[in-house]
């Protein structure tokens, strides 16, 4: 694969040609068609995912006090991702399963980068790990940023709505 495609993402900043190259030999291209889920809610966590062309939408089950009994369980969408953009990062941290779906929002082509052939290349360079590690620190820290206003936002219309000031 060549680099050029993924070295202007923010997920390889500050990673030299050498470190690119051994990204870019272990990233699995595919394509999705739209309307298809690239990963599930709940799914065990296992990849980083790149997406180089279309764009995504991340939905979250709302849980049983929004839904009836013979009711089928409701997602509410929480962001819309379009190319250039990664997600899944937490796949290559942790344990954890999946906080969300992500379902194509139109024909899609993605990069995924694998747990296994992640620690391969952070094993064998630490200087890639720590870039690596730390850019999607900065990437985790923007995301948490954005959700905190989101969260100030709902609790002070909350808030407002039932007469508390």
């Amino acid at each position: 694969m060549d680099t050029s495609l993924i070295k202007d993402f923010p997920l390889f900043k500050n990673v030299d040609e050498g470190q690119l190259r051994s990204i870019a030999a272990v990233l699995r291209s595919r394509r999705f068609a739209s309307g298809v889920p690239i990963f599930s809610e709940g799914e065990t966590s296992t990849s980083l995912y790149i997406l180089t062309a279309g764009s995504v939408g991340t939905t979250k089950r709302m849980g049983l006090a929004a839904q009836g009994p013979d009711e089928p369980m409701r997602q509410k969408t929480l962001v819309h991702l379009s190319a250039p953009q990664f997600f899944g990062e937490m796949g290559l941290l942790s344990d954890l399963a999946r906080s969300a779906t992500i379902t194509t929002e139109g024909e899609c082509e993605i990069l995924e980068l694998t747990r296994a052939d992640f620690e391969r290349l952070v094993s064998a360079d630490a200087l890639l790990g720590y870039r690596l590690v730390r850019n999607i620190a900065g990437a985790l820290s923007e995301r948490l940023r954005r959700t905190d206003l989101d969260v100030l936002k709902l609790t002070t219309a909350l808030s407002l709505a039932l007469g508390n000031r």
